[in-house]
């Protein structure tokens, strides 16, 4: 499928991005990763029966998000690709496992771009789809969840660890949390971050902004 995004060099498991364009009742892309689920996770035993070994991971984002292969060289459009490539691995890496609820910061709590101060994720359902679109069950009656990726500002991992999932949920309006905004307010801060903020109003990249690379990789 030429709309795929293809990884050219795999380290490990072979990781492709497709991307779903903006459609009727959805308008935003989702960004679905492809070949995470070939790795079978390190799930702790007491959690064996409930087939959670397998796992892809999604992002949606604003329909003004660039994903052509020329904007994609530029970290600010680039991010949200990085973010769901490092975290595919990152069960391989450490030899442990990833779902729902679970939080994960970037190194040194570096923002991901220079257009947010957005620096650490949480592992969500993919609430603004169909419940039966949360898993897909194999003909050998293995199954590979469907996880959302929420972006979040270091002030809500840190609100997260000490309140819990269900509370940080009630705390970031729905909207901010099924689609990203990278200029978005920092719920559990003080007001509204500096970063981020487009000449658009809604948080879309400044296009004079200069490049910066994320921790990632």
């Amino acid at each position: 499928n030429s709309n795929v995004l293809h990884e050219i060099i795999s380290t490990d498991i072979h990781v492709d991005i497709y991307p779903i364009p903006p459609r009727d009742g959805h308008d935003y892309y989702t960004l679905v990763t492809m070949g995470m689920g070939a790795h079978r996770m390190n799930v702790p035993e007491d959690l064996g029966d409930q087939k959670l070994e397998r796992a892809e991971l999604l992002i949606n984002l604003p329909p003004w998000w660039r994903i052509d292969g020329d904007s994609l060289e530029d970290e600010r459009w680039y991010w949200p690709i990085r973010l769901l490539k490092s975290l595919a691995r990152l069960p391989i890496h450490l030899d442990s496992w990833i779902g729902l609820g679970h939080t994960v910061m970037q190194e040194d709590c570096e923002p991901y771009s220079e257009d947010t101060g957005m620096c650490g994720s949480i592992i969500l359902v993919p609430a603004t789809f169909e419940d039966d679109s949360y898993v897909c069950r194999l003909s050998d009656g293995d199954e590979v969840n469907f996880y959302q990726v929420v972006p979040l500002y270091e002030d809500e991992v840190n609100f997260k660890l000490e309140k819990g999932v269900d509370k940080l949920v009630d705390l970031i309006p729905y909207d901010c949390l099924s689609v990203v905004n990278p200029g978005r307010p920092n719920y559990a801060g003080m007001g509204v971050p500096d970063q981020g903020q487009g000449e658009d109003g809604n948080g879309s990249p400044d296009d004079d902004a200069e490049d910066e690379t994320g921790v990632f990789a």
